[in-house]
């Protein structure tokens, strides 16, 4: 796998303090010690290693981290690092230390080829969920998700990795099997937004390596490469001292230590160790522009200083210096946000941030989002509030919202860092290895911080800001989705004329008060009452209040310092009009962004700085939900908010505006995949058609109006049942008070959800007949089929836990034949879903994404799959593999807030869902494969299949980039 955050340049820090990349060979050259690091600075304070974290080295070299964590209970995660990646490769081996990656699914000496994912399976690890692994520039890393820590499971699990360390085979025939699945995935990641990033790198960094070095490598390469070079890789780079494992979890150190000596002691390189390459020196340049056009390129400039890089320690000094520039980056990207949302913004969005790239160079940047037409203006945007900040700094006022946001995240991470997540632990352990950085406990980082406080004072967030930006020319890339012609002597045109203009210094405004925060007399409880044993220490307290609302309060451990808030509203889709075609997606992009009758969102936003508090808004089925995260201390501030939404809407104009501009720079380009047609088409065509699911024609979305939106929304936020879950680390009392005093002290509303029962009919598409066909406008060589059959809805428990796990089986079937047997494609996916507002709706469905020739075969072959299952065709064995790792997800839902606050969201208005919870164990214990094998039988028939086929378009493909300099 190849994720994204690896490859795409980041334009802001984390709140957290980071240090820059360190080189990708100092790991064993140098003898890194994650215990040992950062000693030596020359200020007062030194970073302290977390001294929970057990660190050692075995005599071969192989480094590890042991810390024992009980988030989940009975669980962890084991993660294993080897301190290599694209950038290692040689022309001929570009995309194979990915493939190598691949390879370790793909047979060992003591697994034959395709057993190790099943092995997993049997002992509840799903494959992708809980097994997997990533290759990014400059490492590979390996991750298991274990559900339970028994002898067996970890037998297994430290088994494999020892096999994947020195003993796998790479035969001819699995390499030469493996090169569909590689390819499916190089066609997946071929997005425009990609080869924009391909075209950017090429033009800012001309020198460097890793510009040619990304990981998913050269279509050339992946078709014809013999297994000998991945062999190659194998045994130079998989070595005991390029090594670092990892483990976190519910055990006991001693014990993991014992097996991790066990497993690798006696681990040995294969053959000499890799060179590691040189990064390359970036040349400084003068003023230039670079131009990449893609018809489905979502437009965007960039504007960047560049320099090369400097080596930056992990210390405190350097921890601070890099917060003093997140501050300023933080300062101008709001700046950018509130400029955005004014009625006739030129511009989408517009992001200030700094990044080093391994080093070879040190980038600042602006990236300006906007529609192709405006970019002169856009640029001008840019360019103009960059040098404001440059030339007269900022205000105190904006910089103390920012140290608030900083000064918030430290104290929540501190209140949480004692139920952090072990998977999420094993990620930071690996991360920090990887970029040299001292791996530090969250309390100590706040100490540090408010020690360190003053050092982030205006004049050093100001000095270090302009650093960034003084001392190079600029650099201008712009990616366009509309040919420009003479595109770079155009953009250096429209740079020098922003350039002459004159700005001003910005006025500062005056502070404001929160309008929302007395609702009248808090409402009274009408009745209480709790319902215990749900699990263990979780018991939920259900309220009503007498004028109609309804809330589920269930104080939970799972989470320290953290409360989740779902308000259910009114009827969701249900309840808007047909005949409006999208004003479902008017409401849930701008009925938050259209802020309060008081506050523009702007002014939301700057008020709860500081707090946690979170604004989501959403259309559900059944009805209008808002969402949110929050603190115990600012959960009254949450439900203010919420209340408020319901009283006093906004519907600001500039919520508007900015949508429709949205719609004008993107829409085009929605079409560039088959995967994102699915997803804003296959809703629709998945219900015959129905206006309310998927996305609106451009023209549908443009016509549409706040007013519209106020019409369709009035009834529910004023009259509409509400229905309130609280989980987290909350007392309930409290909660209750403070709903109390907001959603209680409302005019009574609907004490039952109205039924809407003309709105509920959806209609499954006719099946049988040829592959009902969309388009897509991106490459030729990408293709998607989907085949659903139709089944129930969600009110027989039994009939949906049967297809919950034929779903499971389903997607066994396709890894071993269309992933492992054809190679066709890299992520097969079957999904069942059942809906429980549409009486009678449901379905069981694949879908593969495929070459455009391969999409008639594959109809075929799932036709083959789902014939086997009708007729009865599971063995024990995938039985079992499906069923394990779902009976562990039960088990670790029970630990998990998310679970608790889906089941209190509708506790009270549907009941029945509690009485699921307390039999959802011993029903799927109590399934067979006889009783799979019916459900399969009685829904996977041909006649009863849809097949859905996105093909491409004849449309030209994407032209390349092209550059000048001036």
């Amino acid at each position: 796998m190849i994720p994204m955050r690896h490859l795409l340049v980041p334009v802001c820090l984390s709140l957290f303090l980071a240090a820059a990349p360190a080189s990708i060979a100092a790991h064993h050259q140098a003898g890194y010690d994650p215990a040992a690091a950062s000693r030596t600075s020359a200020s007062a304070l030194e970073l302290k290693p977390d001294p929970a974290v057990r660190y050692g080295v075995l005599d071969n070299g192989l480094r590890y981290a042991i810390l024992a964590n009980d988030t989940p209970e009975g669980s962890g995660a084991l993660w294993m690092h080897f301190d290599v990646g694209s950038l290692a490769e040689e022309d001929d081996q570009r995309g194979l230390a990915h493939y190598l990656e691949h390879m370790a699914f793909n047979g060992s000496e003591n697994v034959p080829e395709g057993e190790m994912v099943q092995i997993l399976e049997r002992h509840g690890l799903a494959f992708g969920a809980d097994t997997n692994a990533f290759t990014s520039l400059d490492q590979t890393v390996y991750t298991l998700d274990l559900p339970n820590l028994d002898d067996e499971t970890l037998d297994a699990a430290f088994f494999l990795f020892r096999e994947t360390a020195d003993k796998l085979t790479i035969t001819d025939a699995a390499v030469d099997r493996e090169r569909g699945v590689i390819l499916s995935e190089q066609r997946t990641g071929d997005t425009a937004q990609f080869r924009a990033l391909q075209a950017q790198w090429a033009f800012f960094f001309p020198d460097a390596r890793f510009k040619d070095r990304l990981p998913i490598g050269l279509v050339e390469v992946i078709e014809t490469a013999p297994a000998q070079r991945l062999r190659d890789l194998y045994e130079a780079y998989y070595r005991p001292e390029r090594a670092f494992l990892v483990f976190v979890g519910d055990a006991e150190p001693d014990a993991i230590k014992a097996r991790i000596i066990d497993s690798f002691a006696d681990w040995e390189p294969l053959g000499p160790d890799g060179e590691d390459p040189a990064a390359g020196a970036y040349a400084s340049r003068d003023l230039a522009a670079g131009y990449h056009f893609d018809p489905d390129v979502r437009p965007s400039l960039t504007l960047a200083a560049i320099r090369p890089t400097v080596d930056r320690p992990d210390t405190v000094e350097n921890r601070i210096a890099s917060l003093q520039r997140w501050i300023g980056n933080a300062i101008l990207n709001r700046r950018f946000q509130r400029l955005s949302r004014t009625p006739d913004a030129v511009f989408l969005n517009a992001q200030a941030g700094h990044t080093s790239l391994y080093d070879h160079a040190d980038m600042a940047s602006v990236v300006v989002l906007s529609a192709a037409e405006n970019w002169a203006e856009a640029l001008a945007v840019g360019e103009q509030e960059l040098r404001r900040a440059l030339e007269y700094g900022f205000t105190e006022a904006e910089r103390a919202e920012q140290l608030a946001i900083v000064r918030n995240a430290f104290e929540s991470r501190t209140e949480r860092a004692g139920t952090r997540q072990s998977s999420a632990l094993a990620e930071s352990l690996v991360s920090a290895f990887n970029d040299e950085e001292v791996f530090t406990h969250p309390a100590d980082d706040l100490a540090q911080f408010e020690v360190f406080a003053d050092a982030l004072n205006l004049d050093a967030v100001e000095a270090a800001f302009r650093a960034q930006w003084t001392g190079v020319e600029p650099q201008l890339f712009f990616s366009s989705n509309v040919a420009l012609d003479n595109a770079q002597s155009a953009i250096l045109e429209a740079f020098e004329a922003s350039r002459a203009a004159p700005v001003e210094p910005l006025i500062e405004t005056e502070a404001l008060s929160f309008a929302y925060s007395d609702f009248g007399a808090p409402g009274l409880v009408a009745s209480q009452e709790v319902v215990a044993g749900l699990s263990d220490g979780v018991d939920f307290t259900a309220v009503r209040f007498e004028n109609g609302v309804r809330l589920t309060v269930a104080s939970t451990d799972f989470e320290d310092d953290r409360v989740r808030v779902v308000v259910r509203v009114g009827g969701g889709v249900l309840e808007m009009p047909i005949d409006r075609p999208g004003l479902n997606t008017l409401a849930s992009q701008t009925f938050i962004t259209g802020g309060l009758e008081a506050h523009p969102v702007d002014a939301i936003q700057s008020l709860i700085a500081g707090r946690t508090v979170g604004l989501g808004f959403s259309l559900g089925e059944d009805a209008f939900v808002f969402s949110g995260g929050t603190s115990p201390d600012d959960l009254e501030l949450q439900l203010q908010l919420f209340a408020a939404y319901l009283i006093a809407p906004g519907y600001r104009p500039e919520a508007l505006a900015q949508l429709r501009q949205a719609v004008e720079s993107v829409y085009d380009t929605l079409d560039a995949t088959p995967g994102a047609v699915f997803q804003n088409e296959g809703a629709r065509v998945l219900r015959s058609g129905d206006s309310r699911y998927g996305l609106a024609a451009k023209t549908d979305l443009l016509a549409r109006t706040s007013e519209e939106l106020d019409a369709a929304l009035s009834r529910a936020l004023n009259e509409g049942a509400i229905e309130i879950a609280i989980v987290g680390d909350v007392e309930t009392d409290a909660a209750i008070a403070y709903v109390a005093s907001t959603f209680g002290a409302l005019a009574a509303r609907d004490v039952e959800p109205r039924a809407f029962q003309a709105a509920r009919t959806v209609r499954f598409p006719d099946p049988g007949g040829d592959p009902f066909v969309l388009t897509h406008g991106g490459e030729a060589n990408r293709a998607m089929m989907f085949t659903a059959w139709p089944t129930i809805d969600d009110s027989d428990v039994d009939a949906v836990r049967a297809l919950a796990l034929l779903r499971r089986v389903l997607s066994l079937k396709l890894i071993d034949q269309v992933r492992e047997a054809e190679g066709a494609t890299y992520s097969p996916s079957a999904v069942s879903a059942h809906s429980s507002v549409h009486p009678g709706y449901g379905y069981i469905g694949v879908s593969l994404d495929l070459v455009p020739d391969d999409v008639d075969r594959f109809f075929s072959i799932v036709d083959d799959i789902a014939a086997e299952l009708a007729a009865g065709d599971i063995s024990a064995d995938e039985f079992e593999r499906a069923r394990a790792p779902l009976m562990e997800s039960l088990e670790e839902q029970l630990q998990s807030n998310s679970y608790w606050l889906g089941l209190a969201s509708r506790a009270q208005s549907d009941p029945e869902r509690i009485a699921r919870h307390f039999s959802r164990r011993a029903g799927y214990a109590a399934l067979t494969v006889q009783d799979v094998s019916a459900v399969a039988a009685q829904y996977l028939t041909p006649e009863n299949a849809f097949r859905l086929a996105i093909l491409p378009e004849t449309a030209p493909t994407a032209t390349g980039g092209e550059e000048a300099t001036q």
